[in-house]
């Protein structure tokens, strides 16, 4: 009876134990009482990045490079190459004395003004000249007479693709400042008329010599490979980015030639990859030769430069965690609690990956994924797509679905919100700088950005990169052009 009895006594105990147990074991995995119930371990998302640095960022632009012309660098530039003998005509034919040969020399410095798309010259000329003539029926042998007179004319003047000045002149008088005599029998005798005739014969030939000369002697190429040239050079747009601008020109444009107030005026346009460049200085290889001319109505204002704002993917991890790292948060009023441990931010392709440490009702790793975005609203890079981790979200699932019913998440991607406006409004200021400012002796840049458009976000190995578009107007003068 008495070993009955202590039977009995020792099973109700086991039974109380494990009543016990079962009920601590049910407590854990409620989570009551704030005890580790869940461990949480799933497998981490694979570190890989699409760029391993910086990448170059290339655009398409065009840069203007206007050029004005006076009248006085006209002048001084024709009277430089049109030196001294203009025309001259050594043949003599006997055609009953009626025969003309001659010379005819700039007497003093030409003229020029301009008057819709339309040169006008003033040529000063002095003439030696071989006449055959008769005088009242009687011929006269040849004699030399020399004279003076000013040859006016208009030209049209314009550029060809090969860059090679056309000319094409129409006479519009002429004026004598010492008519043509000879001396007969101690008379001087005019012989104005004979030598008009021959001059009109003569007309479209000595045009023909000023237009040659002019074609010849003005050079436009040389000047064109020294912008093209000037362009291919790397400006600096930011010294504390390293971060530079390079040009690589691909076609040549110009708008027609106009005169405005005595002054002729017109665009070259250089169409141009433009790539931004971080690092050391690029290298460039000046050319000799440049493309063919294409003629446009007007050079386009479209100028553009990839601004790269940078944010440290140690920065991103720190500026979140100092928001959430020891930060409590509550599930189902109180009855699951979780505290943030660690955060920390890696790529994963295209996409970031964001661990974060809990403990407390789940005890180890989860993981979000998110494809970085930039704001121009707010100047902010923030993360589209956000989600957890497919495997964590399957670990959850199974062992603590209450999870997703909290503000975790919610809050985890207002805390990968990170402002880069103040970064961009100093590259911007810094690259508006030194796009207007002399680079060179007689060269000068003449830029203004008017907007500022997303272009794209991507991650390296070490940083989250912004990409912001840039775009507006990029002028080059170049003295002497």
């Amino acid at each position: 009876m008495k070993q009955t009895l202590i039977t009995v006594i020792a099973a109700l105990l086991l039974q109380g134990c494990a009543s016990s147990n079962q009920q601590s074991s049910s407590n854990n995995k409620a989570g009551g009482g704030g005890k580790t119930v869940t461990q949480s371990n799933p497998e981490a998302p694979k570190e890989s990045y699409l760029y391993n640095g910086k990448q170059v960022e290339k655009n398409i632009s065009t840069i203007g490079i206007p050029f004005e012309i006076t009248m006085a660098d006209v002048e001084r530039q024709i009277n430089a190459n049109v030196k001294d003998l203009v025309y001259e005509d050594n043949s003599m034919e006997d055609n009953n004395y009626d025969n003309f040969m001659c010379k005819v020399n700039k007497r003093e410095n030409i003229s020029v003004t301009a008057q819709n798309e339309t040169f006008t010259f003033l040529v000063p000329l002095k003439v030696w000249a071989k006449v055959g003539y008769k005088v009242l029926g009687v011929n006269i042998p040849p004699q030399e007479l020399n004279f003076d007179f000013n040859v006016k004319f208009g030209s049209k003047f314009s550029i060809a693709p090969n860059w090679e000045a056309t000319v094409h002149s129409f006479p519009i008088g002429y004026e004598w400042v010492k008519k043509p005599t000879v001396r007969l029998a101690g008379v001087d005798i005019p012989v104005t008329g004979l030598v008009e005739k021959a001059l009109n014969s003569k007309q479209d030939a000595i045009l023909k010599a000023l237009d040659d000369a002019v074609r010849k002697n003005v050079e436009i190429k040389k000047y064109i490979v020294q912008a093209w040239n000037t362009a291919m050079q790397p400006y600096l747009l930011s010294e504390k980015y390293r971060t530079w601008l390079k040009v690589t020109p691909t076609e040549l444009q110009m708008t027609p030639l106009t005169t405005v107030n005595n002054r002729v005026k017109a665009t070259i346009g250089i169409k141009a990859i433009t790539e931004t460049i971080t690092g050391t200085k690029p290298t460039f290889t000046p050319v000799t030769s440049v493309p063919d001319l294409k003629l446009v109505t007007q050079i386009s204002d479209d100028f553009q430069v990839g601004i790269m704002a940078e944010i440290p993917l140690s920065e991103a991890a720190k500026l979140t965690g100092d928001t959430l790292v020891g930060q409590n948060f509550a599930f189902k009023d109180g009855k699951y609690n979780v505290k943030v441990t660690e955060i920390d931010i890696y790529g994963d392709n295209d996409k970031m990956v964001i661990k974060s440490g809990l403990s407390g009702s789940i005890n180890g790793k989860i993981y979000f994924k998110g494809v970085p975005a930039y704001d121009p609203a707010t100047k902010s890079v923030y993360l589209n797509d956000f989600d957890y981790d497919l495997k964590t979200k399957n670990v959850l699932v199974s062992t603590a679905n209450w999870f997703f019913q909290g503000k975790f998440a919610k809050s985890m991607q207002e805390s990968l919100t990170f402002n880069i406006g103040g970064q961009i409004d100093e590259m911007k200021k810094q690259v508006q700088a030194n796009l207007n400012k002399p680079v060179s002796k007689g060269v000068t840049l003449n830029g203004n950005i008017t907007e500022l458009t997303p272009d794209k976000v991507y991650l390296t190995p070490n940083s989250i990169i912004a990409v912001i578009n840039a775009k507006g107007r990029l002028d080059i003068k170049i003295d002497g052009l």
